[in-house]
Formats: C-alpha cells, structure tokens, sequence
C-alpha cells in the first residue's frame, strides 16, 4: 500500500518495523490501530492514554483522509 503524499510526514513504512504495516513516524503503532478504535467507539481519552505517542495533529490527517475517501467512495462528497 501506498502512503498517500500528504500523509507522509505523517506516516511511514518499513519492512523492518512491524511487517511493513503502515505506521505512524516514530512509533510501532500501526494506523489500523487507530481506524479500530474508532469503529470500536473508543473514547479520545482513552485512545490517547492507551497511546501516548500520538497526538491531535497526527491522528486528525489520517482521520480526515479517510472520510474524505469514504465520502467519495459511497458517493456522499460534497460539492461546492
């Protein structure tokens, strides 16, 4: 999979970390992780503390890329 060019700063893959899963720079902490835990209904607090090494402004790109994509996928983005 390819990391999309906004997201990377963002995030970042190497076969030597975690498989080559696709992760947030700097940490061991897989995207899906993320993704899971929101479908789970995780709270921010508790995803937070559960990961300490993120942060808002990490999280919050990948969140809106995936609506974005979402959106688009389902037919539901907006046009203006």
């Amino acid at each position: 999979m390819t990391i999309p060019p906004e997201l990377q700063n963002i995030l970042s893959s190497d076969p030597k970390i975690m498989g080559g899963d696709i992760c947030f720079t700097g940490t061991r902490i897989p995207v899906v992780m993320l993704l899971d835990n929101v479908a789970a209904g995780t709270s921010w607090e508790e995803f937070y503390d559960a990961y300490p090494g993120l942060t808002p402004e990490m999280v919050q790109p990948v969140l809106d890329r995936g609506n974005k994509q979402a959106r688009k996928a389902t037919g539901l983005e907006f046009v203006a």
